[in-house]
């Protein structure tokens, strides 16, 4: 989204108005926001305006965390477009005590997708995440069908899905999210109105749903006890 926004140019001090794409997401968190801008700063370079760099200090309102983001100077346009943000200090998301404990791979596969994706690094965070989705889908599986470990563990993504997912709404955003994440390692996307805040969203709503089944199974074994 482009805003016009007053900026800071080094080389004189002064203050000038330029239209901006700001950042849409958070590398923090990695929701997607519109920050609060505190603090904008341009590098001009004389002899070739292209290279021109504008640097944002941004706030999240989703996780009070401040990052900043790199837009680069468009000739055509004469505006200044996103290029990538990155955190001020390393960055973890957390999730629930049983998800970290039970599904450690999820968490760390997750977690340096999100690190890339703080980067601009948004070509090949895509297939970090589809992976984390894999990771957590068939751990949760063979923790239910221990029986069937080594043939969940080869099986494809989509036959493990529709094999081993029971719960109706589970399976769906399961699927959902092994489609999106095949888009973002395939050639040709099949579901051009999706990206990647759709992929994050549907593997954090799948998420919540596995923390719900076994917080579902414990209640079980406290009320058979």
């Amino acid at each position: 989204m482009f805003q016009t926004i007053s900026v800071c140019r080094l080389s004189s001090n002064s203050i000038s108005q330029e239209e901006v794409d700001i950042a849409s997401s958070c590398p923090y968190c990695g929701t997607a926001i519109i920050p609060e801008l505190l603090y904008a700063s341009l590098v001009e370079d004389f002899e070739d305006d292209s290279n021109n760099k504008l640097f944002i200090l941004n706030f999240c309102p989703n996780c009070n965390e401040c990052f900043v983001s790199r837009h680069s100077y468009d000739e055509s346009s004469g505006t200044y477009s996103f290029e990538s943000s990155t955190q001020i200090n390393f960055f973890h998301i957390d999730f629930s005590k049983n998800i970290e404990n039970l599904f450690p791979n999820f968490v760390s596969i997750y977690n340096e997708s999100a690190q890339a994706e703080s980067l601009g690094l948004t070509s090949i965070c895509g297939m970090g995440y589809r992976k984390s989705l894999e990771f957590l889908v068939k751990d949760y599986a063979i923790s239910l069908h221990q029986e069937d470990s080594a043939k969940i563990s080869i099986m494809p993504l989509a036959q493990c899905i529709d094999q081993y997912i029971d719960n109706s709404r589970l399976k769906t955003l399961a699927k959902a999210s092994a489609w999106l994440g095949n888009d973002e390692t395939h050639y040709v996307k099949k579901h051009v109105n999706y990206g990647l805040n759709e992929l994050k969203a549907f593997i954090t709503a799948t998420v919540t749903y596995v923390d719900a089944e076994l917080a579902v199974l414990d209640a079980e074994k406290l009320l058979s006890s």
